[in-house]
């Protein structure tokens, strides 16, 4: 089966796919209006079998001679040149983002929900000591059932898969690639009501808090601490950078530089409503 509709500021196209062994393949393809991202959803059956089993997802992009790169607690890696010797190199574990470029162009694929991946062709368990990228081709690892672990040989049930893919002209951008990973996890926001007292004061109908900074410097954490906001940043470059805060609804009445562990450390001058670190 397949089927175009549109919804507000977007076009889905879904598939109703039949595979000889898990069955029925639910695929989704989101073409937004604007922009270039491309988000993709896959949704099938798992059966109750604890034979090895593995289902994956590939992506081949017309990429020749690309570069391949991953993302780790916040730092890009190149597979193997950027790994320590005996290093697994027959599959990857991406924090957030993977990417294929060649200088003339690229692509990125975001990883938010489905974190393992092989990166060329099939390489579970070929033990290799080097990376050779046969092609630009992503190979999302979804389930398997293969190491001896404290989960049962068998997960029957539903199991969804989401990828996003930005195309792009140009060099590889570090920044570029942790922006769309991070726009591409909160895509959908989730807001529930605690049962918080009311407020007395409205917020306007629109705007910022605070003004955060940009990549290359990531934002962590942003959460309510006793009367403040403990705001936790990271910076993603292998230069020092300038870190901005502005106030925007919210004012800046001080700031301070805090511990691993929250606590307060020595203050940090606030100038106009601003906070430079």
């Amino acid at each position: 089966m397949h089927k175009v509709y549109r919804l507000p500021f977007t076009v889905i196209v879904e598939q109703t796919l039949e595979h000889a062994h898990i069955g029925k393949i639910y695929q989704r393809t989101f073409i937004p209006d604007n922009g270039d991202a491309i988000e993709f959803q896959s949704e099938w059956q798992m059966g109750a079998t604890i034979h090895p089993e593995a289902t994956y997802l590939l992506f081949p992009f017309n990429t020749p001679n690309a570069q391949a790169r991953f993302d780790i607690g916040g730092m890009p890696v190149l597979p193997h040149l950027d790994q320590l010797a005996g290093s697994c190199r027959d599959y990857f574990t991406v924090q957030g983002w993977v990417d294929f470029n060649n200088g003339e162009r690229g692509v990125t694929i975001a990883t938010p929900e489905n974190p393992m991946a092989q990166l060329g062709d099939f390489h579970f368990a070929h033990n290799q000591q080097d990376i050779t990228l046969e092609r630009a081709m992503f190979l999302g690892w979804v389930t398997n059932n293969y190491w001896e672990t404290n989960f049962p040989g068998a997960q029957p049930g539903t199991v969804t898969a989401r990828y996003a893919i930005l195309p792009y002209v140009g060099d590889f951008d570090e920044s570029r690639a942790y922006r769309f990973a991070s726009e591409t996890e909160h895509a959908r926001p989730l807001v529930q009501h605690l049962g918080e007292p009311a407020a007395t004061e409205h917020l306007p109908a629109s705007g910022e808090l605070l003004r955060l900074p940009q990549p290359p410097i990531l934002t962590l954490n942003l959460r309510a601490e006793s009367e403040a906001i403990l705001l936790t940043l990271f910076n993603a470059s292998d230069e020092s950078q300038m870190a901005t805060i502005e106030a925007s609804i919210l004012p800046i009445v001080r700031a301070e530089r805090c511990g691993l562990f929250s606590e307060m450390e020595e203050p940090i001058p606030a100038q106009e409503n601003s906070v430079f670190y």
